[in-house]
């Protein structure tokens, strides 16, 4: 037995640690890409803080990545075991499928209790971490939000096109300056504008060329958009203020980037009692995190039965098979964590059903294959 378990350790570790690198690596490639893509396309910004943007990302995504991963293993290696008929074999030799898998439940318990800690401790912080350096970094350069074909909305009253960018030069610049209720009030064209980063003052001053602007005079049915006199201009300064800029992305930890520990003694002082109306959001969150952590030991027992119903040891087939369940699990909660606000409808036990009805049918399936 002993030879056995090693043996399945063996391959589920294996099969997991290497899953889990592949989905980490494609999470962090797509979580990167869309917060952090200004960054490489910016030659101040060192390749060692990208480095470090990439690293924070790791943990957050390994309380995805790793439950994937160890089901994605579970899949194939009792999914290999059930095709070449090696479980039948043990079975013959006296050998229940309960003392099989109990190290791979035990292997996965373990498993939980390092995600725990993930999703506890080290996630929140390297996801706070992630935004306190990313917000630095756009701060202390804020010509990368400018990209080539990509509009930038990132400062408050304009909203910018760039047709294309190189260092600071951008090639056919569409401005347009919007009120509060989001209306363009005035239109700047121009075929090229030079970008100048004043950080003393917190400004950034966009010089324009060759430059044509319009401006829009009324918003009823009948509204008329006119030339202004002297709209054209072979060169138009024009000043952007990074102010609002600043003050939105220095705004104080949220509670998914604190952790267990400290949403657990801001939900418990006093002070915050009687300013919250509604606790059900932060208990919520904190449910959802203990429910992510047991991800790992639910889907090992979902995993089981279904790679021995499947009896296949295809990687695409057991790909395709753990994201329907994975899509399955997590929607749910993520439905539970869209409904944190509505008390009445006890979000925080609805992110606990995934665990309890996959947990239930997994043993249900167990005992079903147990009897055949």
């Amino acid at each position: 037995m002993k030879t056995l378990y090693r043996y399945l350790l063996r391959q589920v570790l294996a099969g997991t640690l290497g899953a889990t690198g592949v989905l980490v690596f494609v999470l962090v490639t797509a979580n990167f890409l869309r917060d952090g893509i200004e960054l490489l396309n910016n030659r101040e910004v060192s390749l060692w803080v990208v480095l470090q943007l990439i690293g924070y990302l790791v943990p957050f995504v390994l309380t995805f990545a790793l439950p994937w991963g160890l089901l994605v293993a579970v899949l194939l290696v009792f999914g290999r075991l059930a095709q070449n008929r090696e479980l039948l074999a043990l079975h013959a030799n006296g050998i229940s499928l309960a003392s099989i898998v109990a190290p791979i439940l035990w292997m996965a318990l373990a498993l939980s209790f390092f995600s725990f800690w993930i999703n506890a401790f080290l996630g929140p912080r390297s996801r706070h971490a992630f935004k306190e350096l990313f917000a630095d970094t756009i701060i202390s350069h804020p010509i990368c939000l400018f990209q080539s074909q990509r509009a930038v909305d990132q400062f408050q009253g304009f909203r910018i096109f760039v047709g294309g960018r190189r260092d600071t030069e951008l090639q056919d610049v569409h401005l347009w300056q919007i009120d509060e209720g989001y209306r363009p009030v005035r239109c700047v064209r121009a075929r090229k504008a030079q970008i100048l980063q004043d950080l003393k003052h917190h400004r950034l001053v966009l010089t324009l060329y060759k430059a044509r602007q319009e401006e829009r005079t009324g918003w009823g049915p009948n509204a008329e958009v006119q030339e202004t006199s002297g709209g054209r201009a072979d060169e138009l300064p024009l000043e952007i203020s990074l102010i609002p800029l600043i003050e939105r992305m220095g705004t104080p930890r949220s509670t998914g980037g604190s952790t267990l520990a400290e949403i657990a003694k801001d939900l418990l002082d006093r002070s915050s009692i009687l300013h919250r109306s509604n606790p059900t959001p932060v208990l919520t969150e904190i449910q959802k995190r203990l429910a992510f952590s047991f991800s790992c030991f639910t889907f090992a027992l979902v995993g089981i039965p279904i790679a021995l119903w499947t009896r296949r040891g295809e990687t695409s087939l057991n790909l395709a098979l753990s994201l329907a369940i994975v899509l399955a699990y997590y929607l749910v909660i993520l439905a539970g964590d869209a409904l944190k606000a509505r008390t009445t409808l006890f979000p925080e036990l609805i992110v606990w059903f995934p665990n309890f009805a996959f947990q239930l049918a997994g043993c249900a399936f167990l005992w079903k294959a147990s009897r055949l």
